[in-house]
């Protein structure tokens, strides 16, 4: 059983979770376990997610549906034996949004590629150098892999503002200039 805990905020009991293998449940309120994801735990929530956009279930303005994480999670805790919890499935689906939206920029810059064997980026080392002066926090894709980019393409590839359609104030809109 769970034993309280006196905080020092107060004289209420915090609760501590107990150990499942002795017979007791974790406390449900208690922080979420942190989960180290493996490539094939990637590979799994990637393609249960891209099977759930291809069968037309898209994603919504403010990300996936219960529907569609809690499919991931079956299909990651059948396939690898790991408990994760939607806190666990939404953190790693953040990571690797940014991870794709990184990689689609750097795609999108003069001179740089993506081998599709290995998932590496590409580019002369002059291209990298000048690009890495302005952000210094890409140059972990020099050696880092994106073996994936095309099914996270598939998944997130329709969220990613890329100012194709920014317009200024200074804009003329009128009939006039046929916009």
């Amino acid at each position: 059983m769970a034993q309280p805990r006196r905080s020092s905020m107060g004289p209420f009991p915090v609760p501590r979770p107990t150990n499942p293998g002795d017979g007791n449940q974790v406390d449900a309120n208690a922080k979420a376990r942190q989960v180290r994801w493996s490539d094939e735990m990637d590979g799994l929530l990637i393609n249960s997610l891209v099977e759930q956009v291809l069968s037309g279930h898209k994603r919504t303005d403010n990300g996936f549906t219960s529907f569609q994480v809690a499919k991931a999670i079956e299909r990651v805790s059948n396939g690898c034996g790991v408990a994760v919890s939607d806190k666990n499935v939404r953190a790693r689906l953040k990571t690797l949004k940014k991870e794709h939206t990184e990689v689609r920029q750097l795609l999108n810059m003069s001179g740089f590629g993506l081998d599709p064997e290995t998932g590496r980026i590409v580019a002369d080392q002059v291209a990298w150098d000048e690009f890495i002066k302005g952000k210094p926090e890409f140059g972990k894709w020099r050696t880092k892999l994106c073996p994936r980019y095309d099914e996270m393409e598939t998944i997130f590839g329709n969220d990613a503002a890329t100012g194709d359609r920014a317009v200024s104030g200074f804009d003329d809109f009128s009939p006039m200039n046929g916009m």
